[in-house]
Formats: C-alpha cells, structure tokens, sequence
C-alpha cells in the first residue's frame, strides 16, 4: 500500500515539476529570442519554442534523483545512464545550431554502444526464424540496430503535437505493466517519466506559448525505449507475457506506428530518389491532417490503432501462432490505412 502512495505522489510531483520547468524554460529561451523559426511545414503561427526535451530532460533527472536517492529507484547503471545523457546533449545542440544527419548517427551509434557493452542487448530471437540463442557479436550488431531505428523511428514521427509523447506514453504504461513483476526496484521510473509527459502536454497542446519536444526531447525518449526493449529481449529477463505472446512480436507492436511509417516513409523517399532523411509530409499522420483532422485528434486516433492491433494480436496469438499474427496484422494495417489515411 505504501509503494502504490510513492507512485502517486512521484506521478503528480512529475506533472508538476514538468508543467513547471516547460513554462520556465520557455520565458528564458522567448526572452532571448530562441524561438522555432516558422516556415511552409510548420503547425504554429504563434511564437514556439523547442525546448519540451529540455525541459522533460530536466524533470525527469530531478525526480529520478530524488527518487534514487530515497532508496525508492534502482539506477539500472552507469553505462545506462551516461548513454542516455550523451544522446540527449546531442540532440539539444542539434536544436540549437542544427548538426548534419551524418554526424548525428554517429552520436547516437556512440550512445548505443554505451548502453549496449554494459551488458544489456539482445542475446535471443526467441525463435523467430527458429532461432534462440545467437553469438556474442551477432547481439552486440543486432542491438546496435534496433537501437538506431528505434531511435530515429521516434526522431522522424515527432511531427504533430502530442505525436510522440502518446506513443511514448502508451509504451512506457505497458512496459511498466511488465517491469512490476520482474523488475520491481526500476518500476516508479514510470509514473515519473508519464508524469513528465503529461506535464509538457499542457504545454504542447497549447495554441500559445507553445512549446514542442524538439530532437532533444525524442532523441531522450527514442533511447529509453531502446533500453528498456533490449531489455525485454535479453533471455535473462522474465516476461509475464512469455505464455501467451511472442517477445519480438510484443516488442515490435509496443512502437508500432513509429516502425510503420518511418518503413513507409523511406520507401517512398527512396523511390522518388530522395534522402531517407529529408524533411517532408509524406508521414501518416500528415495525411490525417490534410484530412482536417485536428493534432490532438490525429495523435489520439494513431494511438487508439496502435492500441487496436496490439490487444488483437495478444487475444488470437495463441491460435494463430506468430506467422498467421504478423499476415493478419499486415491485412489489418492495410484495411485501416485505406479507412482513415487514403
């Protein structure tokens, strides 16, 4: 009982602290004229800032110290941690000056390889292609690469309010569901990190001052998740999902939207013989809002999707095994691309 009140009081002291320093932060950066240029891709026609990540980042490492240091939050490592902070400094100075696509993979190739030679990657396909346990350096590049999509995946869909935060907040929810059971002492992290997004959405769904996550903001979150799924696929952990739904089924469906349409997007880009990486509105949820639909409503209908085909592959999973699950998601995918996105 005395846990479930810690998790209350550290979810509603995020949101503080995080609605907060959003405000804060914005004042410092708008007084000194650091305000999110507008031009023909942008949403706001009012004075923004990007400064979310900042201030997320902010949030979030107060409460976790505090938390930590009551004995209350166990630090998964130091490795863990300095990874994180790198990848995060790296996408506030590309906030600011703007860093070239080629040296940002390399920061974040740099931070992959801090989280992952500490010890936490991918060590099983849990037999996907009939494969379990892989080599050593097999783990250590496949690792590396889920990191970097994951990454980039959140990177590149981060372009409607509240976008990314839902997606984020969705997965750190269920992540959280698993993590109570087989790794209680990490658990509070989660109220805190939804907390500190729900505190910069205040801000976010704002029509001014307004104020979006930026690359620091989804750089922070596309890392976490990546740590936090190298840990569901490492064969040490235990899963309470392990009985009735494949791990990397599970795992690929807790960030699927940003996986689909980042896939889709450079496809299409690719075609056209363009960058994978050149700023565009060929996302998904670029349709939805030349639809009419509305940010919120855009990020909110993506969410409930997502949300959607999860829960039916987690009910059919047993019947159908993994490769009628993935043919079925696939039909679904495209049944609701034509109902909401054509």
């Amino acid at each position: 009982m005395l846990e479930l009140f810690y998790y209350f009081v550290f979810f509603f002291f995020s949101i503080a602290i995080s609605y907060y320093l959003n405000g804060y932060v914005f004042n410092a950066f708008s007084s000194n004229r650091m305000l999110d240029p507008i031009n023909e891709r942008s949403s706001h026609i009012s004075p923004a800032t990007r400064t979310g990540g900042l201030s997320l980042f902010l949030s979030l490492s107060l409460c976790y110290a505090i938390a930590a240091s009551v004995g209350l939050l166990k630090v998964p490592g130091a490795a863990v941690v300095a990874g994180v902070i790198f990848i995060t400094l790296a996408g506030f100075v590309d906030d600011l000056i703007s860093i070239r696509y080629r040296e940002k993979f390399f920061l974040q190739l740099f931070s992959g390889l801090l989280i992952v030679q500490s010890g936490w990657m991918i060590d099983s396909f849990h037999g996907v292609f009939g494969i379990f346990d892989i080599p050593e350096w097999a783990g250590i590049l496949v690792s590396l690469f889920v990191f970097l999509v994951i990454v980039n995946a959140l990177n590149l869909i981060d372009g409607l309010d509240g976008l990314a935060s839902f997606v984020a907040i969705k997965f750190f929810l269920l992540m959280g569901g698993l993590i109570l059971i087989s790794f209680k002492e990490l658990f509070l992290f989660f109220p805190i990190i939804v907390g500190c997004l729900v505190g910069f959405l205040g801000h976010n769904f704002r029509a001014s001052p307004k104020v979006f996550l930026g690359d620091t903001g989804s750089l922070l979150l596309g890392s976490i998740i990546a740590f936090f799924l190298l840990y569901m696929l490492g064969s040490n952990t235990s899963i309470i999902t392990d009985s009735f739904i494949s791990r990397p089924l599970l795992a690929v469906l807790l960030i699927f939207y940003p996986l689909v349409d980042t896939l889709r997007a450079i496809l299409l880009r690719s075609y056209k013989r363009k960058s994978p990486f050149v700023a565009d509105r060929i996302h998904l949820h670029h349709r939805l809002v030349d639809k009419g639909y509305e940010h919120w409503a855009a990020s909110l209908l993506i969410l409930c999707l997502s949300l959607f085909l999860l829960v039916l592959n987690c009910l059919l999973y047993l019947k159908l095994g993994l490769m009628l699950c993935v043919v079925m998601t696939v039909v679904f995918c495209l049944i609701l691309y034509y109902l909401f996105f054509k």
